[in-house]
């Protein structure tokens, strides 16, 4: 083997190898031989007889994570040569007598891989153990394993999350999540503004995918649970509010899909640099029948329809209250927003290009000058306040279990209290679960210096 003396140093730095000689003899290239393993303390372990076993199962079994965060969730049995009576996807054994192994997985467990990727995918993951049918031990497989007919085949899934150490004292300066509602699947909670929902902008920064295992409950016995809860959609970082963040993989996807096909209903709160009661350039409309629940107690709603980027992009809003800007002839205007479509700064946008009274706060789309200048200490005055996902996307909640629980006692001793959360029935029979939050108190305080 080739190994420069740089390259040495550098694996012996990281921990990778042990002690080495070189040796280079005048007629051949430069040849490493081991003397044997350093005792420093950045060494490398000894190989015990655990570990060499290990060497020796299959990919999928080494990339298992702890034992005591999987269990088996299902069995099932390979079918017979010919294929499962009644499938649809009319998938059969080789010419040599046996199975595709994702093939037999979905034909084995038809209600939970809808499809042959899913299944695939579960292969690749190490979550698929086949025993032979002599009584082996099940043994998890890679996607090149053949099984025979009559194998049995075990779902093995993660069931617990990850163990989060209690932060005492928690960082005074890190903001806390406030969890409004929450199950065993799901949660929905209160991000602070200048949080960033993922990847944050500086290394070691607070997101709030790194800040919810602190806050929401772990799963216990639950399959297809995650290793730490995760954001189904995203806020911006000045944005605060209600954002969902599912804590199964079941609830992952069923929550992405509804989230990517414009299913949910959100409400924004935001304080305007402006008056809008003398605006003309956009239609109100009395009629709310093919407005969102949330709307359908509101008796005007107006419609901003104005592309953004060359793409469609609708908005509907509402006036709340306006009031004096610090005693002078300007004001400012509290409205709702609802938006259709989820353009990148779609409300903010829509608000200062078509409306001509930016969101307070806003330093990239607003006026230099006046009231939005001074806003900026506050941050930007934009709140996500009301939610409403459909409980179809919600499969998990059964007919018995459809009561809605606030946040309780988390991690670092915060209690989540319940903001309005309940399950109801529109019109069309629809059920849908709302999760409202009050507005954030620079609201109050902003429009009553105001006044």
């Amino acid at each position: 083997a080739r190994c420069t003396p740089r390259r040495m140093r550098a694996a012996r730095v990281e921990g990778h190898v042990a002690r080495f000689l070189v040796v280079c003899p005048a007629s051949s290239s430069r040849r490493v031989a081991r003397l044997g393993p350093c005792r420093g303390p950045g060494a490398p372990a000894r190989r015990t007889a655990a570990s060499s076993h290990r060497r020796h199962l299959p990919r999928a079994a080494r990339s298992m994570a702890k034992p005591s965060s999987h269990a088996v969730v299902d069995s099932g049995e390979v079918p017979a040569a010919g294929g499962a009576a009644g499938d649809p996807n009319g998938f059969a054994a080789g010419e040599d007598g046996k199975w595709n192994l994702a093939e037999a997985t979905l034909a084995a467990f038809p209600s939970r891989f809808p499809t042959l990727a899913t299944a695939r995918k579960a292969v690749r993951r190490g979550e698929v153990a086949v025993a032979d049918a002599d009584g082996a031990r099940p043994t998890p497989r890679r996607g090149d394993f053949r099984p025979s007919p009559g194998s049995r085949l075990e779902l093995i899934q993660r069931v617990r999350s990850n163990k989060t150490e209690v932060l005492d004292p928690y960082p005074a300066d890190v903001p806390k999540l406030v969890v409004a509602y929450e199950d065993d699947h799901c949660a929905v909670v209160v991000k602070p503004e200048g949080v960033a929902t993922v990847g944050a902008s500086r290394k070691f920064e607070w997101t709030v995918e790194r800040m919810a295992p602190y806050f929401t409950r772990p799963c216990v016995d639950t399959p297809g649970a995650l290793a730490r809860p995760r954001p189904v959609h995203r806020l911006d970082q000045s944005t605060g509010g209600l954002l969902v963040v599912a804590k199964t993989r079941l609830a992952a996807t069923e929550l992405g899909r509804a989230f990517e096909n414009r299913e949910p209903r959100k409400r924004y709160r935001a304080v305007l640099g402006g008056s809008l009661g003398g605006f003309f350039g956009v239609p109100l409309v009395s009629d709310v029948s093919d407005v969102s629940p949330s709307e359908r107690h509101e008796r005007k709603v107006a419609v901003i329809d104005t592309p953004l980027s060359g793409k469609p992009c609708v908005t509907k809003w509402r006036v709340v209250r306006d009031a004096p800007c610090d005693g002078r002839d300007e004001r400012v205007t509290l409205v709702d927003m609802w938006p259709k479509t989820g353009r990148t700064h779609q409300l903010r946008r829509h608000a200062a290009e078509t409306l001509r009274a930016p969101i307070l706060g806003d330093a990239r789309y607003a006026r230099r000058d006046g009231k939005e200048a001074a806003a900026n200490e506050d941050g930007l005055f934009l709140w996500a306040v009301e939610l409403f996902v459909p409980v179809s996307a919600m499969p998990w909640l059964g007919p018995e279990n459809k009561t809605p629980r606030s946040g309780s006692e988390n991690a670092v001793g915060e209690k989540g209290p319940c903001r309005d959360v309940l399950f109801y029935d529109d019109d069309e029979n629809k059920r849908w679960l709302r999760v409202r939050v009050d507005d954030p108190p620079k609201f109050a305080r902003r429009l009553e210096s105001s006044a």
